[in-house]
C-alpha cells in the first residue's frame, strides 16, 4: 500500500491508509510505503504486524498540547497530544520524522511527538522532534500522582512486555524528552537537548521502569548534543522510584550537568533507582562530581548488550 500525492497512490493521508489496513486480517504482516512529503495529521495505529517505510523525506506533524482545551473547556492533558500513537506489536518504522510543533511555554505544557504503547517494535533512521515529553515509551505507571486518571488516547490492548529498539535515530527535547516504562534500547542515536523557554535545567530521561523489570533504558554508542547555549542538562531523573537507565559507550557534550542525575526532589528515590554509566567519552573529568547514589562503573557489561537485553527475541533483525 502506498501513501502520497501521486496518481498511483492508494491514499493521500497516512491515517486513511491505516484505517483501511485495520479492517484487514491483523495476523498478516502489511507494509505501508509513504512517499516524501509533509503529512499534517495526528496518526493513531492500533494494529500489529505492520511495516511503515518512509521514502525520501517523510515528516508527520501535529500540534496538540496538554493545555489545549477540549469541548468541555478542560485541558486535554499529556497523553492526548501525540502526533503518532502506536498500540500494537511486531512493528517496524523506518525513515520517518515525527514532530509535535506546538512549541513550549506555560500555556503549552507537554506535547508528545510519539506515544509508543507497543511491544517488539523497531524504529530505524527516525527523528522525533518536540520539547517537553517528546517520546513516551509505554507502559503507563499504575496510577497518576497529580490527578484521578491519565486520560488521553484509549488503550485497546495491554502487552505483557514493552520492548522497543531505536537504531540510528534522532531525538530532541527539553525536559523528560524520553520517558516511560519500556525496556528500550537506543543504539547509535543522537539525543539533542534544546533550550528550555525559561532556561531551566534539562532532563534527557524520566524512566518509570516497573518494579522487578530487569531493564529500563539502555543507551549504547549514543551522542548527547545540545543547541547553542544549553547547559545544566541531567542524564535522567525518576518518574517512578524504580527507574532504570544506563549509558554505555556514549559520547557526552559539555552541556551535561556534572552531577549527572537528579532525584526528582525526593531523596528516597536514591535508594531504589538504578542509574549506570559505562565507558563514556568526555565524562572522565566529571566522575568526582557525579551523585554518589548513581553507579559510575568501568567497562561495558555483557548483560547490557542488545542480544542480552532482548534475550529470547530477535526482532531487531527484521
Amino acid at each position: 500500500m502506498i501513501v502520497g500525492n501521486e496518481s498511483f497512490c492508494h491514499f493521500r493521508s497516512i491515517q486513511a491508509a491505516i484505517d483501511s489496513l485495520e479492517q484487514q486480517a491483523s495476523n498478516e504482516v502489511q507494509t505501508l510505503f509513504i512517499l516524501s512529503g509533509v503529512y499534517e495529521e495526528n496518526v493513531l495505529i492500533y494494529r500489529s504486524h505492520l511495516r511503515m517505510i518512509g521514502l525520501g523525506c517523510v515528516e508527520i506533524t501535529g500540534k496538540r498540547y496538554a493545555k489545549e482545551r477540549d469541548e468541555h473547556g478542560e485541558p486535554i492533558e499529556t497523553f492526548a497530544t501525540p502526533t503518532l500513537f502506536l498500540g500494537g506489536s511486531d512493528l517496524v518504522l523506518e525513515n520517518i520524522v515525527v514532530a509535535n510543533t506546538a512549541g513550549q511555554g506555560q500555556d503549552i505544557g507537554q506535547a508528545l511527538a510519539v506515544y509508543a504503547h507497543c511491544d517488539l517494535t523497531v524504529f530505524r533512521n527516525c527523528s522525533f522532534k518536540a520539547h517537553q515529553d517528546t517520546l513516551f515509551t509505554g507502559p503507563l505507571p499504575p496510577a497518576p500522582r497529580e490527578r484521578a486518571e491519565f486520560g488521553g488516547i484509549p488503550l485497546k490492548e495491554h502487552h505483557a512486555h514493552y520492548r522497543q529498539l531505536y537504531e540510528n535515530c534522532y531525538i530532541e527535547g527539553t525536559v523528560d524528552f524520553i520517558f516511560g516504562g519500556a525496556t528500550a534500547y537506543f543504539d547509535s542515536c543522537e539525543l539533542r537537548s534544546l533550550r528550555h523557554y525559561e532556561n531551566q535545567p534539562g532532563y534527557i530521561t524520566a524512566a518509570s521502569t516497573p518494579e522487578g523489570q530487569e531493564h529500563g533504558y539502555v543507551f549504547h554508542r549514543c551522542f548527547l548534543t545540545a543547541a547553542p547555549g544549553v547547559s545544566d542538562v541531567y542524564l535522567g531523573r525518576p518518574w517512578r522510584e524504580y527507574a532504570k537507565t544506563a549509558y554505555v559507550s556514549c559520547t557526552l557534550g559539555d552541556h551535561i550537568h556534572p552531577q549527572g542525575w537528579a532525584n526528582w526532589n525526593d531523596p528516597s528515590n536514591e535508594a531504589s533507582v538504578c542509574y549506570q554509566e559505562y565507558s563514556l567519552t568526555y565524562a572522565e573529568a566529571l566522575r568526582s562530581q557525579r551523585v554518589r547514589w548513581a553507579g559510575c562503573i568501568g567497562a561495558e557489561p555483557e548483560a547490557l548488550r542488545k542480544e542480552q537485553v532482548f534475550a529470547g527475541t530477535d526482532f531487531w533483525k527484521r
